[in-house]
């Protein structure tokens, strides 16, 4: 039985990267952190994937995180870089949100138009550095027995 070579949750394509050692997967990990680096609201500390699955192993490279204030109360934007591994060979890149309020977990607030933009403009920031370390892909076919084939976006 075959499986996809990729789990992805969020991201709008699969962002893959084909490695060839562990070196190559330092050098992605150390450059994406760069990359996100140059965001001042960056914070490098790790995190756990909810979305982890055994057969596709992941790691999370900080996160972005933008506090909107309220008259009496915050809602913190949480959004998290996921680099998760491949089922066959690479990884792909990904990311996931979570919303809080006043340091509560809680998505109240997730269809608040202020509180949109703001995750908005950080997927696409993220995203835009996933497509210069990456090559976008997308699922051609998937087949019942979950092999699956991608063809490229660009």
């Amino acid at each position: 039985m075959a499986t996809s070579n990729f789990h992805n949750v969020n991201a709008s394509h699969i962002f893959a990267c084909s490695l060839e050692n562990e070196w190559d997967y330092e050098d992605l990990v150390d450059n994406l952190k760069s990359e996100l680096n140059n965001d001042s609201d960056y914070v490098d500390y790790g995190k756990t994937d909810p979305n982890e699955l055994r057969s596709f192993p992941s790691r999370t490279l900080g996160s972005i995180r933008k506090y909107h204030q309220y008259k009496d109360f915050y809602v913190e934007v949480c959004v998290t870089p996921v680099i998760r591994s491949g089922y066959y060979e690479g990884v792909n890149l990904d990311w996931y949100i979570r919303l809080y309020v006043n340091g509560s977990e809680d998505d109240t607030y997730s269809d608040d138009a202020r509180v949109s933009t703001i995750a908005n403009d950080y997927i696409e920031f993220i995203e835009d550095i996933f497509e210069q370390y990456s090559q976008p892909l997308g699922v051609t076919a998937r087949f019942s027995n979950g092999e699956t084939i991608y063809h490229a976006i660009k």
